[in-house]
Parts: structure tokens; C-alpha cells; sequence
């Protein structure tokens, strides 16, 4: 079972903890937290070298913009991914997606890195940990 922390950039923060089994929905976290990822959750940002708005999660989404829970408050495009999962566990793989429920796969699924890596302004709108 994992728990997901909420927020949001403004300073008007919104925190809870949900139990969710992976690959089950999750909410997502939006934060300015530069370089950071907690380990377990897939993680992304607004800005190169995983700078800007970061959004993070520990299981899937179905859709970004339209949940409770809201990745994507400014619109922007994802230009940093960090999958710091466990590669212990057999859904330790991220699919991105441009649309919501999991339509339109944008690339091959992202493996566990040990640091962000670059995107290239991608829309995104759904996501979903993998084998």
C-alpha cells in the first residue's frame, strides 16, 4: 500500500494521504520541488532538468486535467520525467499517455532511472505503471 501527498504550487496547500494498491488510480501532487522525487512514485515537471511544477504519483491516472485531484492547475507541457520506482516490483515500468483513460500511447514505456530525464514539451494526460 502506498500513500500519495497532496499539493498545490500557489501556497494554498490541500494535504491528505490516500491508500491505493498499484496499479490502482492515484492522485496526483503538484509542488515547486526541484530535483526531488520521492522514491516509489513516478514524477514530473514543467521545466528542464526537473525544474518548475512537479505533479507525482505512486499509481495510475486515468486523466490529469479532469480528476478531483488536478497534475496539470497552469496547463503546462512535461519537459522532466524521474520513474524513481522500485525495480523489485513487477509494475515498475511508466506508459504515458495524451489522452485520458490511457488513449493514444505517446512512447515505449520509461524504466526506473536514478535521476530525471529530459522531455521534449509532451502533452500528457493519463499515465499507467506497467510490466
Amino acid at each position: 500500500m502506498h500513500k500519495i501527498k497532496i499539493g498545490l504550487l500557489t501556497g494554498a496547500v490541500m494535504a491528505g494521504a490516500v491508500t491505493a494498491l498499484a496499479p490502482s488510480p492515484a492522485l496526483a501532487a503538484a509542488s515547486a520541488t526541484d530535483g526531488v522525487c520521492p522514491k516509489g512514485d513516478v514524477c514530473v515537471w514543467s521545466g528542464k532538468n526537473a525544474t518548475g511544477t512537479r505533479c507525482n504519483w505512486t499509481g495510475d491516472d486515468p486523466d490529469w486535467q479532469g480528476g478531483a485531484i488536478r497534475c496539470r492547475p497552469y496547463g503546462f507541457k512535461v519537459n522532466s520525467i524521474w520513474n524513481n520506482g522500485y525495480t523489485s516490483d513487477p509494475y515498475n515500468k511508466v506508459r504515458f499517455f495524451r489522452n485520458a483513460n490511457y488513449g493514444g500511447e505517446i512512447s515505449d514505456p520509461v524504466q526506473v532511472t536514478s535521476k530525471p530525464i529530459n522531455a521534449a514539451n509532451v502533452s500528457i494526460r493519463s499515465h499507467k505503471w506497467a510490466k
